[in-house]
């Protein structure tokens, strides 16, 4: 929670600085594929095959510039993560979680009137809302969080690069490409209870989102 706390205080400070450099702004959504695993170690014993499983990511952001090429882009995400295992006898098993995301990035943006290309990279935090295991033999079922010392709250951070296709005046249509990477380990287990080759366990993800922003001041502004 303390994170949780820093993390919208610097998103709020962000936003009333740049609001006072008379900064150009623009708001928007996202919506795109996730293709997500975790580091995790399966013993050969298990004779199970941990590969990237899909889901989607969605959110909504507000870019805020001071007029030079550097924004910064406190967004909203809802985001699809985990992990898919292929077992013996072709049985697959899905483990997918839920979050809800906020993120601060700071973005790089250059191009001309017509097409612009940005770089973004910064931190998030992403609340877990729920997770659910699926197999082709029982269906879906909910994941236990506490039985089995699951994280809820994670730090996360982010890299990526897009462009941004103008459709008039004051909109554009954007396409981007994300690599997130968690930091908090997903098991929620004492450091005095982890064994001497204990290795943490970390969400990995490759985002592609396409996208709408409306510019406040127009394209070029």
């Amino acid at each position: 929670m303390r994170y949780f706390t820093q993390l919208i205080l610097l998103t709020l400070t962000t936003i009333l600085f740049c609001l006072n450099a008379h900064a150009q702004t623009g708001y928007g959504f996202r919506i795109g594929p996730n293709f997500t695993d975790y580091t995790i170690q399966v013993p050969d014993s298990l004779q199970i095959t941990p590969a990237k499983k899909t889901g989607i990511q969605a959110g909504v952001f507000y870019n805020i510039s001071s007029g030079g090429a550097f924004s910064i882009q406190p967004e909203v995400n809802f985001s699809q993560k985990g992990i898919r295992f292929n077992e013996p006898n072709d049985i697959m098993v899905k483990r997918n979680f839920n979050y809800l995301e906020l993120n601060v990035l700071g973005k790089t943006t250059i191009g001309g009137e017509n097409i612009k290309a940005f770089l973004h990279l910064g931190p998030g935090i992403s609340y877990l809302i729920s997770a659910q295991d699926k197999t082709d033999i029982s269906g879906t079922t909910k994941v236990d969080l506490e039985a089995e010392n699951i994280r809820r709250w994670d730090t996360v951070i982010h890299a990526g690069l897009g462009a941004a296709f103008r459709l008039g005046f004051e909109n554009a249509l954007f396409i981007e490409g994300r690599y997130s990477l968690s930091i908090s380990d997903l098991n929620n287990v004492d450091t005095s209870q982890q064994s001497d080759d204990y290795k943490p366990v970390n969400h990995r993800v490759i985002g592609f989102t396409i996208g709408y922003i409306y510019y406040l001041d127009g394209f070029e502004g």
